[in-house]
């Protein structure tokens, strides 16, 4: 597939069309040149800000690869108090609410607009924040035009955690974004603790003009069709837009810890079906580890029970869940459903956690997920950490 003929051929569809509608021709030739594609680049006129991205009608209950690689424009980063935003505009695009075990489809309006974008982490540690904050966006433009909005916490392949939105304008020209980021009230150890109690604020600018639109659609990159909805997920984002090759060290992305970096005692399943023995369950892959008694997590000498869930390939902390654990003996239970703390720590990042009075080896622990993600999905994610059963797992006798 030719992909600037299949790009510009489907210009004028809404932002979200069907896998079943992109066998766009081969050949034939575009009758619309630039001017004509982008005549509304004034204050008036019609200005379609969505792009032409191919969406799966039935895509797997599980992780998989979307359609295509998103483009966009990275601003420099800003620094507030402790805090480090990345801020990114890109073109307006579907994502997905998640209430519960419910999602619901948000489709961009017609008309311009961005998809407002922030990565934001801890200046010392460089932990992204993975936390449940609900940053505030106030976007300045000409003539007193204002607009408030909640950022949602989102979930993306490419960006892994970050905070955004889709956002119309009313007319191309420069817009100037203050964002308040509230105090963390997520359980902070290490060398978080003590800090992100204060919030902050943040200013930056960004452009919207027929140049920004036009590279961030020509930038979009389309995957070969055969892979559209295998499993797997796209590689962290690595470049910047507007073709810039070089890579943003500087901004970071929400990785955590393979399973071996841990301290402590790895709990494998009961039955393992994977061959790392790791406990899976919505295709989300779980990371548990009992600390010995004393750890600086624990309460006094408690062991700590630490479950670190994460999405199966990029290992993204799956933050915003709701956890359990039951802990058996003997066909006895002696810890029963004890609810894990969110918690964000300085060398281990994000994970659940809680203090154990009573386990032993050979115990069986059940980590229960009572509530899934609650992050807004980007394309890839949509389908994954839904369905999530009891976790099996047992406390190795040596």
């Amino acid at each position: 597939m030719n992909r600037r003929k299949f790009l510009h051929r489907t210009a004028p569809l809404p932002a979200a069309i069907s896998l079943a509608g992109c066998g766009a021709p081969e050949d034939g030739t575009d009758d619309r040149n630039e001017s004509e594609s982008d005549s509304g680049a004034g204050s008036g006129g019609n200005v379609t800000g969505t792009a032409p991205i191919p969406m799966l009608e039935d895509p797997p209950d599980a992780v998989y690869l979307p359609g295509h690689r998103k483009s966009m424009r990275m601003l420099e980063p800003v620094a507030a108090g402790d805090y480090r935003l990345a801020p990114m505009v890109t073109y307006p695009h579907p994502f997905w609410l998640v209430t519960g075990t419910e999602r619901q489809l948000v489709e961009p309006e017609a008309g311009r607009g961005v998809h407002l974008m922030l990565v934001v982490w801890d200046a010392v540690t460089g932990h992204v924040l993975p936390v449940d904050i609900s940053p505030q966006a106030t976007l300045e433009g000409d003539d007193g035009w204002q607009r408030r909005l909640s950022l949602w916490p989102m979930l993306s392949q490419e960006m892994g955690l970050h905070f955004g939105d889709n956002v119309t304008l009313p007319a191309d020209g420069t817009y100037t974004v203050r964002v308040d980021l509230p105090p963390v009230t997520t359980r902070r150890t290490g060398a978080l603790a003590g800090r992100f109690d204060d919030g902050a604020t943040a200013t930056f600018e960004f452009t919207y003009d027929s140049a920004f639109r036009e590279a961030v659609v020509d930038g979009i990159e389309l995957l070969e069709r055969e892979r559209w909805g295998e499993r797997g997920a796209l590689e962290p984002m690595t470049h910047g837009g507007d073709g810039d090759s070089g890579r943003h060290s500087e901004i970071p992305y929400s990785v955590l810890p393979s399973a071996d970096a841990y301290p402590g005692t790895l709990l494998r399943e009961a039955d393992p079906e994977q061959r790392d023995g790791l406990p899976r369950s919505g295709d989300a892959v779980f990371v548990v580890s009992l600390l010995e008694s004393g750890s600086r997590l624990a309460d006094g000498d408690d062991r700590y029970l630490l479950v670190s869930p994460r999405t199966p390939y990029n290992r993204v902390p799956l933050s915003n869940m709701s956890l359990q654990a039951t802990v058996d003996r003997d066909g006895s239970t002696v810890v029963d459903r004890q609810r894990h703390v969110g918690t964000l720590d300085g060398e281990l990042g994000f994970h659940y956690g809680h203090s154990l009075t009573d386990i032993q080896p050979g115990d069986s622990v059940t980590i229960t997920v009572e509530s899934p993600p609650q992050l807004v999905r980007h394309q890839g994610y949509e389908t994954a950490f839904f369905e999530m059963e009891p976790l099996e797992c047992v406390v190795p006798t040596a």
